[in-house]
């Protein structure tokens, strides 16, 4: 079992950040990550939803880099996801789908749709055109 996590949270938007996104944190390294100075700093990108261990996988490719997080990030009002939570929720589950179990993946999911349904209250989906999804 690897040592590292993933953050999953919704991208806190500020002067840097103008557009809503789901924002998914890898630890490259436990020690600048855990410290006091690391947290704080993932603080400031994202409001923390959801925390995992990372794969054997996943943890190979982080040690090849040379920051301690590395960011993946789904914009939310842009294409392909044109304002839609449950096709960015979609599009992250299918992400994840090599690395982590079905189980885990609707935990994550739903967690993440309780925190942005939190704060977006008033959030309707979008009208679009009707997709199928095929398992």
């Amino acid at each position: 079992m690897s040592k590292l996590k993933v953050y999953y949270g919704w991208a806190r938007i500020g002067n840097v950040r103008k557009k809503r996104s789901l924002s998914v944190m890898f630890e490259n390294e436990i020690q600048g990550c855990r410290s006091d100075r690391g947290q704080r700093c993932l603080r400031t990108i994202q409001d923390t939803v959801f925390e995992r261990y990372q794969t054997e996988a996943e943890e190979k490719e982080g040690r090849k880099q040379n920051r301690i997080f590395t960011e993946y990030s789904l914009l939310l009002d842009e294409r392909p996801i044109n304002g839609s939570l449950e096709r960015c929720l979609l599009i992250n589950g299918e992400a994840d789908r090599n690395h982590v179990s079905k189980a885990m993946r609707d935990k994550i999911t739903e967690a993440l749709r309780q925190a942005f349904m939190k704060e977006n209250r008033g959030y309707k989906e979008p009208n679009g055109q009707l997709s199928l999804n095929f398992e």
